[in-house]
């Protein structure tokens, strides 16, 4: 994996490990705090890769809907 694949990916878990109970975030916002506007859609393809022993908070990430999106 690509060194800047990694730090995209430790950026995206530490912003949503950091939303707060009862708040959602979208995956625009994601991107957008992660530094990656308009990288929406990798936000997603890195979430569809977290194992489901994962402690993340993936259910509070939304679609621009505000609905979770399953894969």
């Amino acid at each position: 994996m690509a060194e800047t694949q990694k730090t995209a990916e430790r950026r995206v878990f530490t912003i949503i490990a950091n939303i707060p109970k009862g708040k959602v975030a979208s995956y625009g916002q994601i991107a957008q705090l992660a530094g990656m506007p308009s990288h929406a859609r990798l936000v997603g393809r890195i979430l569809s890769q977290l194992p489901d022993s994962t402690s993340l908070p993936w259910h509070r990430v939304v679609n621009s809907q505000g609905h979770i999106t399953n894969p």
